[in-house]
């Protein structure tokens, strides 16, 4: 509580102050504000510094003797629908270091720590803190949500990639994989949870990811699930032809084994890439004639009139479309 010391209202008004609290007790109220407020500004500019820092002192006092808020007994009150346990379990662990103390409620520096310290988490894109009297805090946090994991070349988990490509710790889910083989370049990258992850393979892989969960996968019925993005051949600095494109998606069958598809070009290609409707229908009639993808390896999602001819393993006798290409000198 800050006590001021105002002078007393009659001795500021004498000759009309009793008739002012008899006739007009509203306009007493604003006068007596007025005054309260001009004794406030002259305390500190008469005084100086000194009188501001004794003033902060004084509100620093008494919020530190307001409620308490228990961090430590936190309760989600909200999660979004793609956060399954363990990400949960991750995200928790990773906010429990700032939830582990009490703060009163008015303690407004305390709660700037605290919104800072939170900030700092990988996880969370932004964060909010309100009050929630007598005794509660609110935690309105914005959560980076996952999209791709990324893999070593020796299959060792490295990070999770936002759609931002904001590298986060490394959970175990059901997310799509990018994999650094060596083909395509380095087999490994620093991994700095919180900054953006510049490799190339990982960049376009992310868009892709987005691409298949976003406009891809909602116009297939029963859409196998992506399983990996194979981005080693970007550039075509690995193998240059019609039967390895820039990108390649691995899909789940039924059973749960792989199948490889040719895909298209990264998003940020300068060449002409194939529209998301046109994968989507030649995916539609693969599954028609092979619910679950059953049986199938491979297969070509560019091609929507000759895709069977592309389906793996083929028919005896039947012939690579790819074959007339095979034999041909690419100069260097």
């Amino acid at each position: 509580m800050v006590f001021l010391f105002v002078p007393d209202f009659r001795d500021l008004v004498p000759d009309r102050a009793p008739a002012a609290l008899v006739a007009a007790p509203a306009t007493q109220r604003w006068v007596v504000r007025l005054v309260v407020l001009t004794a406030f500004v002259l305390t500190v500019w008469l005084c100086g510094p000194k009188a501001a820092e004794v003033l902060a002192a004084r509100f620093d006092q008494a919020a530190q003797h307001s409620p308490l808020v228990q961090l430590d007994r936190v309760g989600i009150a909200e999660k979004p629908d793609w956060m399954d346990g363990k990400l949960l379990l991750a995200v928790s662990a990773a906010l429990a270091p700032w939830l582990s103390a009490d703060i009163p409620i008015l303690d407004d520096r305390g709660q700037r720590e605290l919104r800072d310290g939170l900030a700092a988490v990988p996880w969370l894109r932004a964060v909010d803190v309100q009050r929630v009297f007598p005794d509660k805090l609110r935690l309105a946090c914005e959560l980076r949500r996952p999209v791709l994991a990324v893999h070593a070349g020796d299959g060792a988990p490295l990070c999770l990639c936002d759609r931002e490509c904001v590298q986060l710790p490394y959970v175990e889910t059901p997310l799509p994989v990018v994999q650094l083989t060596a083909p395509g370049g380095p087999t490994t990258m620093v991994v700095a949870p919180g900054t953006r992850c510049d490799e190339r393979r990982v960049v376009a892989a992310v868009a892709i990811a987005l691409e298949w969960r976003d406009q891809v996968a909602p116009l297939v019925r029963d859409c196998p699930r992506l399983l990996e993005v194979d981005a080693s051949n970007l550039g075509e600095r690995y193998v240059r032809g019609p039967s390895y494109p820039e990108i390649r998606v691995k899909l789940a069958r039924l059973d749960g084994a792989g199948v490889v598809f040719n895909y298209d070009r990264p998003l940020d290609s300068p060449l002409q890439r194939l529209p998301v409707t046109t994968k989507a229908e030649v995916l539609r009639k693969v599954i028609a004639a092979h619910p679950g993808l059953s049986g199938l390896v491979g297969g070509d999602l560019r091609f929507q009139k000759r895709w069977a001819d592309y389906l793996q393993p083929r028919p005896a006798g039947a012939r690579d479309p790819n074959e007339p290409w095979t034999n041909l000198w690419t100069p260097r």
